[in-house]
């Protein structure tokens, strides 16, 4: 009988997901395409096919953001129906206790959190990486600035008299060591000793490994290539640069770019290069913790449910959910504000906001159905 009304239970919680998530990405989309076209469409022109594609791209990133409001809503969304149908009332007075009909629920959000850290977030963290890559080529054009794409990492650095383009088919340590990198060095045409806008093809130099130092790139295992010259093989190469560790780490590497399972390698590397690691151990600490806060806003969601059950007053439990969900957003995005600019322990930081709301939400729930 209990396992029965559980399962009852289960499949309201599951179809009120499903409702909410497709509205919740028919939404996302919608708003994020007129985005698109106004932020993107204001640099270039750009049809209504890239705009979906990039929206697209976006969309598990954004539904990963969104999935705490989405179980917020569908605890609501079933615990109000039970309400309303006399459902809830019939299971008490069976002697049904509210945590045998949240334990579906709780089970649901923790496999969703688990789901969303796991899978979702990796995913959405490759996809987010190309589509800053496929935004930058829209409204910049390829191989401008910095830039990471499927077919490596492209530089572009210089000054007055020289410009260097650097390819790199991959990085170690945060973008702070290249690998299999070419370099295409340009310098600038000079009529009648007075600098033109033009630069003729000087050099191009190949090497295995490119290191950054404070001021100029250290090559190891070099190849230098001439016009009308023969290749010269040399042991190191030095070339200057106004690049900086941490704005190649800021380029290269934001934490939203940087799935779930990637996260501990590349605070490791980030760490061995000498960088500020604290904005990605906070991310990551944020994304274990996740899971406890999906099992917050659904005993949030269903407290103030099961609250209102009696009181009566659907304006009330929309009110109290909304504030409840906004006020626990807040505070979390505040603590790991504070965490990543290393104001509070990361782990604090993290887990604090959930764990509090989750021990409120269920004293809570204790207090109203056990007295």
């Amino acid at each position: 009988m209990v396992q029965r009304l559980q399962l009852y239970v289960f499949r309201q919680c599951i179809q009120s997901i499903l409702l909410t998530l497709f509205v919740i990405l028919a939404a996302i989309m919608l708003v994020d395409v007129v985005e698109q076209f106004r932020t993107v469409g204001n640099d270039t022109d750009i049809n209504a096919i890239q705009a979906v594609q990039l929206s697209a791209m976006k969309l598990p990133m954004l539904l990963e953001q969104s999935m705490p409001f989405i179980i917020l809503v569908s605890a609501m969304l079933a615990f109000s129906r039970l309400s309303r149908l006399t459902e809830l009332p019939a299971m008490r007075a069976a002697g049904l206790s509210a945590w045998r009909f949240l334990a579906p629920l709780m089970v649901i959000a923790a496999v969703l959190g688990i789901f969303t850290v796991t899978v979702l977030n990796p995913i959405g963290a490759d996809l987010n990486g190309d589509f800053e890559t496929r935004r930058s080529e829209l409204v910049d054009g390829p191989s401008r600035g910095i830039s990471s794409q499927r077919n490596g990492i492209w530089l572009r650095q210089g000054s007055e008299t020289d410009q260097f383009v650097i390819h790199a088919k991959d990085t170690e340590q945060s973008g702070v060591v290249l690998k299999d990198v070419k370099i295409f060095e340009y310098e600038r045409i000079y009529t009648r000793n007075q600098g033109t806008d033009e630069f003729a093809f000087k050099r191009r130099i190949e090497a295995d490994r490119a290191t950054l130092k404070d001021g100029f790139w250290e090559l190891t295992g070099v190849v230098e290539n001439m016009p009308g010259q023969r290749p010269v093989r040399r042991d190191a190469l030095s070339i200057p640069t106004d690049l900086d560790p941490a704005r190649l780490l800021d380029r290269f590497a934001s934490p939203l770019t940087i799935g779930f399972w990637k996260l501990p390698g590349f605070i490791s590397d980030t760490q061995r290069a000498g960088l500020d690691a604290s904005r990605y151990e906070m991310h990551y600490q944020a994304l274990i913790a996740s899971p406890i806060l999906y099992i917050a806003m659904a005993l949030i969601g269903a407290l103030v449910c099961l609250r209102l059950a009696r009181l009566g007053g659907t304006g009330q439990l929309i009110a109290w959910g909304t504030f409840a969900a906004v006020m626990l957003y807040f505070i979390t995005e505040l603590t790991q504000s504070l965490g990543a600019a290393g104001a509070a322990p990361r782990a604090v930081a993290a887990f604090a906001p959930p764990l509090f709301a989750l021990f409120t939400a269920l004293t809570a729930i204790a207090y109203l159905e056990d007295g």
